[in-house]
């Protein structure tokens, strides 16, 4: 799908980096690390799925329209930074949830453009992202939108998959389990999701998980110098902590910090590993350039925040709090210097080849 660049983008996509730090921050607070931010704390998921995640995806959708009017969604929903570093954190998820509608026009619009299947998905991500939204701003209870922020992004990740993979010989049969898997999360998720609804959806998980590990095509990238290897790495990688996060919501297991864990496998340990794979493909694309965004060095950042997210977790499973600040503040840094490369790939990108 051809990406249309815009002049705006380089003047928003600060807004969602800035949101990824001050979540990256409020996270570090929530463990315990004395950093006075401690009344936006309350709203890392906020900034994290939203302001951050929605800003970024919102942008990768709105570049594609020709009309610049596509960009005031992202726009509006990048500004709930401010909102929630002013204190007005109501403000900033009704930015979220106006920007959250205009990503379900845009995936609407795509889908009965080109009515592909995955479209599917990624407008019942961008329904489900609105109703995690709503949610906050109905009850003030951050765990009812977690189930439905989850979906947003596991739908949406999904469907991209799908979207790169479309080439693949898969059989009908071998897609029918993966709708079915997805059926099934579904169902977890709009069940009572602390009661059964949880062990449905990790079932589920589990199921999307090995599909993905046995179909896509991350496998076939192994074999592959360069670019490919490092994201077909990333994205296996992925894939496993979301297997992870199902085992963990699936079984009655506990320990100290389960609910940590549980959640944390699957945003820091699955959704960054698609965000490390798929960046170098997408940023150039976003800020209209050609080529990938790619150097060695990505490794660093994205394995160390993977290594990070597995000290903190077995923190989480002793209950060691040590452990998880050690953990977290290693997954902040490890975040902080796949930025940093990734913005010194990019500069170096436009000085050696500026068109």
């Amino acid at each position: 799908m051809a990406m249309k660049s815009s002049s705006l983008v380089p003047v928003l996509l600060p807004f969602a980096m800035l949101s990824l730090v001050l979540a990256i921050l409020t996270g570090l607070v929530r463990l315990g690390w004395a950093i006075p931010i401690s009344e936006t704390a309350g709203q890392h998921g906020a900034l994290m799925v939203g302001s951050f995640l929605g800003t970024v995806i919102l942008l990768e959708r709105a570049v594609v329209f020709k009309n610049r009017w596509a960009l005031l969604a992202p726009a509006l929903n990048g500004l709930s930074l401010p909102a929630f570093l002013l204190g007005w954190p109501v403000v900033g998820l009704w930015l979220l949830i106006v920007g959250s509608l205009g990503m379900v026009l845009m995936t609407y619009l795509f889908l009965i453009r080109y009515k592909h299947p995955y479209y599917y998905l990624l407008f019942g991500g961008s329904v489900c992202l609105v109703i995690g939204h709503v949610l906050v701003v109905k009850t003030g209870f951050y765990p009812l939108a977690v189930p439905w922020w989850i979906a947003f992004l596991l739908l949406t990740i999904v469907a991209e998959r799908l979207e790169l993979s479309r080439f693949l010989p898969i059989k009908s049969w071998q897609r029918l389990l993966l709708w079915g898997a997805i059926g099934v999360f579904l169902i977890g998720i709009a069940k009572p999701f602390h009661g059964t609804g949880q062990g449905i959806t990790g079932v589920a998980m589990i199921a999307v998980a090995a599909w993905l590990l046995r179909f896509d095509m991350a496998v076939k990238s192994l074999r592959k110098a360069g670019q490919p290897r490092y994201s077909g790495t990333m994205l296996l990688l992925g894939y496993g902590w979301l297997m992870l996060s199902g085992l963990l919501f699936a079984l009655p297991i506990v320990f100290p910090f389960v609910y940590d864990a549980t959640l944390h496998t699957f945003f820091a340990g699955f959704v960054f590993s698609m965000i490390f794979a798929h960046a170098p493909i997408i940023l150039p694309g976003v800020l209209g350039r050609q080529g990938v965004f790619y150097h060695p060095i990505l490794y660093v950042g994205s394995v160390g925040q993977l290594l990070g997210l597995l000290i903190r977790t077995l923190g989480d499973w002793q209950g060691d709090s040590v452990c998880r600040m050690a953990g977290g503040l290693m997954q902040g840094i490890a975040i902080g210097i796949f930025l940093i490369c990734m913005l010194v790939i990019i500069v170096r990108k436009r000085l050696y080849f500026p068109y």
